[in-house]
Order: C-alpha cells, then structure tokens, then sequence
C-alpha cells in the first residue's frame, strides 16, 4: 500500500478510533513512515493521551512534548503557550512526587531534580533554540531546587496537588493542539463529500424551519 495512503489511513484511526488494540495493531503492520511530521505529532498527541488516560504522568511525556515542540518550530508553527504550561507541571510531578513521605531528600528526590532539572531542562535553557522554557519554568526550577535543603520550601511542594495539575494542563494542551491541527485528511475528505451530497438537502430544510418561526 502507498506510505502516504497509509499515514492517512494512521492519522485517521489515530484521531477518530477508540479501540486503542486496534490501533496498535495497526501501526505495527504498516511499514515506518517516516518524513510527515504531522503524522509523527498526532502518534505523540495519542500516545500522551493514552498516558494520561491510564492516570500516568512520566518522564516519557516531557520526551513527547519536546519531541513535538521540535517539530512544530521545524514546521515554523506557532507554539501555544498551553504546552509550556504542561511541560512545566510534568516536570514539577516528576520531581515532587518522590516528596511526600520521604525523610531524605538525597534520595530519589535529589536524583530527580539532577535528572530533570539540573540535566534536561538546563540542557534545554543553554540551547536557547526550545521555546518550552518560561518564566514559570525557571521559578520552579529554583523552587525543586531549594527543597534540596529546606524543609518548608519542600513542605509547601508537598501540598500541591502536582499530579491533578499535570494532568489538567495536559488535557488542556492536547485540546489545543488537535484543534490546531484540524481534522485529519481522510475525515475532512469525509466530510467534503456529505456537505457536497446532503448540502441542498440540509440547506432546504434550515430555510424551512426558518420560514415556520
């Protein structure tokens, strides 16, 4: 089958499908499409939802949305600032999860904030290229930061719902970004062809129910 008719047939399912085992089966029968990035973005897009929709919010997100703001400055699109909302409170669950309950914060807490913190997203600040860092990003680096060694600065990390914030701002960006988007190709084709068969029809019957007011 033709790799283009494939990433529509993809994107569609994607998009539109809830059976998620049949996606899966899906693209794992097609061959590697490589070089859409649209198509490439709407596999994140789907596989952060389907994150989420499990009640996860891992590292591998924040790999997804960097991934995804790669492209979309590649494509020379506008980058909205609902991502860096969410890439920013990922980040924060990441860390602060290994908070609560935890007596030495040199333990997995510090690991994270090395790993994330003082790696990834320093590594992200010194490229000046990713449009992920923000002003809200860098306050809470100093915040994880400074809960290294005081107890009322990780005291108050540990009373923010971390894991509702990620998860709402994530459902918040991918809104956006399928919005964005708009409707994959095989759907707008769709719905090109109803509008040109039913439109008369449809036309008809708005003027008639607008004559009987």
């Amino acid at each position: 089958m033709d790799r283009e008719i494939c990433g529509w047939i993809i994107e569609f399912l994607v998009r539109e499908s809830t059976d998620e085992m049949l996606v899966k089966k899906l693209i794992q029968a097609f061959p590697p499409l490589n070089g859409k990035p649209r198509l490439k973005k709407t596999l994140l897009l789907h596989s952060i939802r389907t994150e989420i929709l499990a009640g996860n919010v891992s590292e591998r997100i924040l790999d997804h949305l960097e991934r995804i703001e790669r492209i979309d400055r590649s494509q020379r699109l506008s980058i909205p600032d609902s991502i860096r909302q969410a890439y920013c409170a990922v980040a924060l669950e990441c860390t602060a999860k290994y908070l609560p309950g935890s007596w030495d914060r040199n333990g997995k807490y510090l690991d994270a904030v090395k790993r994330i913190w003082r790696s990834r997203i320093e590594n992200l600040e010194k490229s000046k290229a990713s449009r992920l860092v923000s002003e809200r990003l860098r306050s809470r680096r100093r915040q994880v930061e400074a809960a290294v060694e005081d107890e009322e600065v990780a005291n108050v990390l540990i009373t923010i719902n971390t894991r509702n914030d990620a998860i709402l701002t994530l459902r918040v960006y991918l809104c956006e970004a399928l919005a964005l988007m708009g409707p994959s190709f095989l759907k707008s084709q769709c719905d090109s062809i109803l509008y040109r068969e039913n439109g008369p029809f449809l036309e008809k019957c708005r003027r008639d129910s607008l004559a009987g007011e």
